[in-house]
């Protein structure tokens, strides 16, 4: 990736809890019989991953505990063994109960004290760990009826195996309505598919082909609850969150930036789930290697890192950086007509960036010192002299190259054009009046950029490969 990243700055953000359900401490007692003197550790889900809050070491009766004066974020919760392997999960909205169980089946010979929500959680997982047998088993037998095309048999056992997960669904539904408040209970709700509506008849007499679609998308979170942080502290919301903006939004920029505004407008009530999916989109689309995504960035540095309420938790060095770094990504986004760059050439004539005539404008930063450009020189040489012959120019596009030297030795700069015959627009920055990094992010060489007539941009940090192509193509 090209692109000069800040999202490694914004990692540890994701850390660092900011607001918790209790504020009496908690006192969490873990007993695993078989499990004596071994380290363990206490863990938490937060977006997609997880995260070690504690460590313990069990007594030879295989119990640990955990306990702390501060406040604990609720949420789903793990233990795991000192070598990160998963033994079960749980959940935390209780400051203080004990989980029993031991080596032999973790899930199925727990016992809860001082927990209902984990009660009603364990409940839940013994009864889909047994639907998953159940159902495992007769997938086995409608695949072996399919194999000696008994289809009568296979059909009885398609029909029983949808009924698990109607069976689950069914289950899911009645936590919810015994148990509301329940975590576990909004987990659920979540994770409901959105009844949608037959379409409507319009006044034409057609069906509208999009409604069903725009209805899912308008209606997508209407089973969240986002005035509660602990859905954030869930395995089940991200992957929910993703699929909305990767995947049921049309990745081009406007797009996302459009269903980003929607969603966080959502979430303002919940600063735990605010902050996480600000930052998550932020991060995502800052670090994308497709072209084109840092507008999504930009988007969201310079309207919600410049707002210290809505991120709250980031601190003044950190803000400055983001805000500067989309500040400068603003001036070349694509679409956008590019800065005009006035500089002198070789021979000291300055020459303007806009005043090329052309029907593309390549846009090269380069340095006579610099191998990769060595590499790509005699590549952008023979595309310029291909487009611009004159048996072509009837079905070509007149191409110009406008190349930004950057060598620091000027004789050297002037040594190498003159040696290799560049036949474009040479010149160079001596006295740093132009600009140039700031206006296109030129931070090393070469970059090229591509414009079209009127010097907008129409593609950024290309290889020569993909420069030939987008020329060939008449991409504007």
């Amino acid at each position: 990736m090209n692109m000069k990243s800040i999202g490694k700055l914004f990692l540890v953000l994701a850390l660092i809890p900011t607001v918790a359900f209790a504020k009496d401490g908690y006192n969490i007692t873990i007993k695993i019989s078989g499990m004596k003197n071994e380290k363990v550790l206490l863990g938490y889900y937060f977006g997609d991953k997880q995260y070690i809050k504690d460590s313990g070491i069990t007594d030879i009766t295989g119990k640990v505990i955990f306990k702390g004066s501060d406040a604990i974020q609720g949420g789903i919760y793990l233990i795991a063994s000192f070598d990160k392997k998963l033994l079960f999960d749980f959940v935390i909205t209780e400051h203080e109960f004990t989980l029993e169980t031991d080596t032999i089946d973790y899930l199925n010979n727990m016992k809860v004290k001082g927990s209902p929500e984990n009660e009603a959680f364990f409940a839940y997982s013994k009864f889909t760990t047994k639907m998953a047998i159940e159902a495992t088993e007769v997938e086995r037998k409608m695949r072996k009826a399919e194999s000696v095309n008994d289809t009568a048999e296979a059909r009885k056992n398609k029909i029983a195996l949808s009924g698990y997960d109607e069976k689950v669904k069914e289950y899911r539904k009645n936590v919810t309505q015994e148990h509301p408040t329940f975590l576990i209970a909004k987990i659920f709700k979540m994770m409901e598919d959105i009844d949608i509506p037959h379409a409507p008849v319009m006044p034409n007499g057609k069906i509208d082909s999009m409604f069903q679609y725009n209805y899912f998308i308008k209606h997508y979170f209407d089973n969240f609850d986002f005035t509660d942080d602990r859905l954030v502290y869930t395995p089940v919301f991200h992957p929910k969150m993703e699929a909305y903006i990767t995947k049921l939004t049309l990745q081009i920029p406007d797009s996302i930036i459009k269903a980003s505004d929607f969603l966080i407008e959502k979430t303002l009530k919940s600063k735990e789930i605010s902050k996480y999916i600000i930052y998550w989109i932020t991060n995502h689309y800052e670090t994308s290697e497709y072209m084109g995504m840092d507008a999504v960035f930009v988007h969201m540095a310079l309207k919600y890192y410049t707002d210290t309420k809505l991120t709250f938790w980031v601190d003044d060095a950190l803000r400055f950086k983001i805000t500067e770094r989309a500040q400068t990504l603003n001036y070349n986004l694509l679409g956008k007509k590019g800065q005009n760059l006035n500089m002198p050439d070789s021979a000291g004539v300055y020459q303007s960036l806009y005043n090329v005539k052309a029907d593309y404008t390549i846009l090269l930063f380069w340095d006579a010192n610099c191998g990769k450009c060595k590499e790509e020189i005699p590549k952008i040489m023979e595309l310029y002299k291909a487009q611009n012959a004159k048996s072509n120019l009837k079905t070509n596009k007149k191409v110009e190259v406008y190349g930004v030297g950057m060598t620091p030795d000027a004789k050297e700069w002037k040594k190498y054009i003159h040696e290799n015959k560049l036949p474009w627009i040479n010149v160079n920055d001596p006295n740093h009046e132009s600009n140039f990094r700031k206006f296109y992010d030129v931070y090393s060489t070469p970059v090229i950029y591509l414009l079209d007539e009127n010097k907008n941009i129409v593609a950024k940090r290309l290889s020569t490969e993909q420069l030939k192509e987008f020329i060939e193509k008449g991409v504007k």
